[in-house]
């Protein structure tokens, strides 16, 4: 309904994070260490509650799982509710800073982050900053909270991509293709997730310009 605050997943994620105190671009990572484990799972069943997504929507923006996965992680976070207090309590908190940032004060929001931090850096002396709104402040921040996220998924995105590109040359190597397999689904989710992130940030995609028909040419029929 219009005027009503929207959840979206990335703040279910951001909010998990700081609530569990673990990095954000970790949780959809497929990393298997007990802290990342119970954050997804609260993010789970966060998403389930506070969102309209489906189980395989949320599991293909958690690093491309199966939607099984992400209801046995549901039922995992709503056993731990009824028996783990550190747990439900973090959760609370998570939900509580979710709430607060789809319905709270949003006028930071209309400040232009890029034009604050210009006048700072473009400022003949550093007593500029201090002439800054407490708007504006805070939607530097948050920009820079965000592009911090954004350089994190590229990293990571890089990393697989190079291992992806070194075990080619295994492609023999029945556990090499399963390896390859896994990595290219968790590289399509992590450049999904990166062009969200961007897009968000008000960059928009550009498409490749096409070749033109002699360039194209040329590739298709190389000269010996």
């Amino acid at each position: 309904m219009s005027g009503e605050p929207r959840v979206t997943l990335k703040m279910i994620v951001n909010a998990v994070a700081w609530a569990f105190d673990v990095p954000a671009h970790m949780i959809a990572y497929n990393r298997r260490a007990k802290e990342y484990v119970t954050a997804r799972q609260a993010v789970c069943w966060l998403a389930r509650e506070l969102t309209p997504l489906s189980m395989p929507e949320i599991g293909r923006r958690l690093g491309d799982r199966d939607h099984t996965t992400i209801l046995h992680a549901i039922g995992r976070a709503q056993g731990r509710l009824d028996t783990d207090d550190d747990f439900a309590e973090r959760v609370g908190q998570a939900r509580q800073m979710v709430m607060r940032t789809s319905g709270g004060d949003k006028r930071w929001r209309d400040a232009d982050p890029v034009e604050a931090a210009s006048r700072v850096m473009d400022g003949v002396a550093p007593r500029e900053a201090g002439r800054l709104s407490i708007d504006e402040i805070v939607a530097v921040a948050a920009r820079l909270l965000d592009l911090e996220d954004v350089a994190a998924t590229t990293y990571q995105l890089l990393a697989q991509l190079d291992e992806l590109a070194r075990l080619r040359s295994r492609a023999f190597d029945s556990e090499a293709r399963l390896r390859m397999a896994q990595l290219a689904a968790s590289s399509a989710a992590l450049s999904d997730a990166l062009a969200d992130a961007l897009q968000g940030l008000g960059y928009e995609y550009a498409e490749p310009p096409e070749p033109d028909q002699e360039t194209a040419r040329e590739h298709a029929d190389p000269q010996p």
